[in-house]
């Protein structure tokens, strides 16, 4: 395949999970429901604002990853395994920082709302708590432009029946291919189906070819699937380049 991802299968523990689920149920409020089924709490929001200060677990969360030292931990790993080794991509930031109060815009053109110094390269972390029902699908498709390293980390176990699984995809003919942000299903094929099981974490880079999507959640008597997605993102387009 194209690029390769990171699987990290206790990233959290079964007791962390079920303390964040528990925030997530307790706290109830959302910024927007997207995808058939997707509830968010995004980064940024007041909703936010106000969940972390009502939720310490997933506060603590939070605090873990929004920084420099996380996001390089992450690519130590990514290099150590071998990640990038059949990527074919590359991405060269210069004198990059980072700010940990930045977030992404989630509607619109805009990369954040707001405004930086295009001038400089500011890395910083894009999340959300996510709480998907019956009918959640995420057909094939790359993030946004502006986002470097891409992850998920799973809260809960779904059975195989719930369907809800993260496919990761390649593309069939890569001869002329014009690297769309939603590509024709046609022009792909599954070259992973990883199911959400609780604590577990997947990280991938962002590249022009990261295609991936999540199958029908098929969550019956009332079951959700709980996660947290994300990604550290550029205050820009992230320039990538193939080799």
């Amino acid at each position: 395949m194209s690029y390769k991802f990171l699987k990290i299968k206790t990233f959290l523990s079964k007791k962390d999970c079920k303390k964040i689920i528990e925030e997530i149920n307790n706290f109830k409020n959302y910024d927007d429901l997207v995808m058939n089924g997707r509830k968010r709490i995004n980064k940024g929001s007041d909703n936010f604002k106000s969940f972390l200060k009502k939720s310490k677990n997933s506060k603590k969360f939070f605090n873990k990853i929004n920084n420099i030292s996380f996001l390089n931990k992450i690519d130590r790993k990514i290099k150590n395994r071998k990640i990038e080794k059949n990527q074919h991509w590359k991405i060269n930031i210069k004198k990059k920082l980072f700010s940990k109060s930045i977030y992404g815009a989630q509607k619109g053109n805009k990369v954040t709302n707001i405004k930086t110094n295009l001038n400089k390269n500011i890395i910083y972390l894009d999340m959300d708590f996510s709480v998907s029902e019956s009918g959640y699908n995420r057909g094939p498709h790359r993030d946004r432009d502006s986002r470097i390293l891409n992850f998920l980390v799973y809260l809960n176990t779904l059975d195989k029946k719930d369907g809800g699984k993260l496919y990761f995809y390649d593309i069939k003919n890569k001869k002329n291919f014009k690297y769309p942000r939603f590509p024709k299903k046609k022009d792909l094929f599954v070259s992973a189906a990883i199911p959400a099981k609780e604590g577990v974490a997947i990280f991938f880079p962002s590249t022009p070819d990261s295609y991936h999507a999540v199958s029908r959640f098929m969550g019956k008597k009332n079951k959700k699937r709980y996660f947290i997605y994300g990604s550290f993102s550029l205050n820009k387009e992230a320039i990538w380049e193939k080799f």
